[in-house]
């Protein structure tokens, strides 16, 4: 399902920011330097951001921003790329258009472009040694007093590398009488072997979400048919609150519009859209979104609005009501 937040990766080849002719600041960045980057960001918003009309004033409100002056102070890439997202997602009000100096990121864009077919591994997000060094996101596994299950997850983080942990955080967990998955803090993530972890909970085939292109198109997100592990039927509740986002948001917004679950906590980010990265030059990248997710036949979306709780708790009483709904 969430493979709308996979990292889809596009390179426009025409990296020439650099101009030879003006001196740098001290710190890095010329003014040159600073504009170029600008008007190609611009440019990149205003060719694919999912809103034609929105990204045009979007991009038109990054350059009269820098033409005023906002920027000066920015003298070096790691600067510049803070003051341009705050901007951008001040205006927007979209979390998922950023800027974001790194060049590992950058390269495996450079990479992703010069061959098409990506091998399976080079997705750094799925397949990076800080994969593994996060547990793929599986933070805390565990049963509660009362067999109840508990998935504490930092980020949602499905693909072949990591379903063999997920196939076993799900056996620990298929026997008891209620499940619990915490995505307090979850920024979201993503999967790049379709809508696995939703298909624990819901039946194969079942559509989830619609994303709709600026240009119309539409792909429709479905849960697995390949599944063969046993469902988990028991009660689900997820936690959440305003630190969740997008891919995390996504999952507790699904189960949550099919009845499979209540969702307990605060409301959540409202990061929905999908997102596309785009190289800006060898250091810096723009994240910009290029579709938006609504319920099936529907214009349901929690893009700016968030995922509004089943039960509205204080932070940090999350838990403490889920336990009471067990045990009512």
């Amino acid at each position: 399902m969430i493979r709308y937040l996979k990292t889809i990766f596009v390179l426009l080849l025409t990296i020439s920011l650099f101009c030879r002719h003006t001196a740098a600041q001290p710190g890095g960045l010329s003014s040159k330097e600073q504009e170029a980057i600008v008007h190609k960001i611009a440019n990149l918003i205003k060719t694919h951001y999912v809103s034609v009309e929105k990204g045009a004033a979007i991009a038109q409100h990054l350059v009269k921003t820098y033409q005023d002056g906002a920027f000066n102070k920015a003298t070096d890439n790691r600067v510049f790329d803070s003051l341009m997202t705050t901007t951008l997602q001040a205006y927007s009000h979209d979390g998922h258009l950023f800027v974001r100096h790194d060049t590992a990121i950058v390269n495996n864009i450079l990479a992703a472009e010069k061959d098409a077919a990506t091998p399976e591994g080079e997705d750094l997000f799925y397949y990076g040694a800080d994969a593994a060094k996060k547990n793929y996101g599986f933070q805390e596994i565990r049963i509660l007093e009362g067999n109840i299950g508990y998935i504490k997850l930092s980020e949602i983080n499905i693909s072949g590398k990591s379903l063999p942990v997920l196939s076993a955080a799900m056996q620990l967990i298929a026997n008891t009488t209620a499940l619990i998955i915490d995505l307090r803090y979850n920024g979201g993530g993503g999967t790049d072997i379709g809508a696995v972890f939703e298909s624990f909970f819901l039946p194969a085939n079942t559509p989830l979400l619609e994303f709709k292109d600026r240009k119309g198109h539409v792909e429709v997100d479905k849960t697995v048919s390949w599944l063969q592990q046993q469902q988990y039927k028991q009660p689900l509740f997820i936690a959440v609150n305003k630190r969740t986002a997008s891919a995390a948001e996504a999952f507790a917004y699904v189960l949550q519009a099919h009845k499979r679950a209540k969702v307990i906590g605060q409301p959540t980010a409202g990061a929905a859209n999908w997102n596309t990265y785009y190289a800006v030059n060898p250091e810096i990248f723009v994240s910009i979104s290029t579709a938006a997710p609504v319920l099936p036949g529907t214009d349901k979306t929690w893009e700016q609005k968030g995922i509004q709780p089943d039960y509205i708790t204080l932070p940090g009483a999350e838990l403490e009501q889920i336990h009471k709904l067990v045990h009512q």
